[in-house]
């Protein structure tokens, strides 16, 4: 009887941590039909296919070279912007994320999120709200945090 409990239990707890790791990739395949809301995945294959990763006078190569996925999702509708904000709230506010960075200025608001996966791999989200406008940003590899604030900046 106690070894069942304790199958039931460990059975329960892996489900738990998919659930929990999974919840992002839901909040993006939730809005990913929705009018308004616009959403980009790019693969590691693309990465590898770019030449040269120049943002402004930053070349983003060797940071490209360290992400296996990214996902942004970008939305200018009031009313989403307050449903999505809600999700994110409840995804991002809780374990296993945690609150890396936040950011103020001029009404908007930065901020970034991280989860360890394993084997030396991260997950980041950088969500943005300013002027009406949501933008969250799904980045996954094995970056460092001094890597996510140089792509932030």
């Amino acid at each position: 009887m106690i070894k069942a409990m304790k199958k039931y239990f460990l059975i329960a707890i892996m489900m738990a941590i998919t659930t929990l790791g999974n919840a992002q990739s839901t909040l993006f395949k939730k809005y990913e039909n929705t009018k308004g809301v616009s959403i980009v995945t790019i693969s590691k294959a693309m990465f590898r296919m770019m030449p040269t990763m120049k943002v402004g006078n930053k070349n983003l190569k060797k940071i490209a070279s360290k992400i296996d996925h990214l996902q942004i999702l970008s939305c200018e509708r009031q009313v989403l912007n307050a449903k999505i904000n809600k999700d994110v709230v409840y995804i991002y506010g809780k374990k296993p994320w945690e609150e890396v960075m936040s950011y103020r200025e001029n009404g908007g608001n930065t901020y970034i999120y991280m989860r360890t996966i394993g084997n030396g791999k991260y997950e980041y989200a950088l969500y943005t709200t300013e002027k009406g406008e949501l933008q969250i940003i799904s980045i996954t590899g094995d970056l460092t945090l001094r890597d996510i604030q140089a792509i932030a900046k």
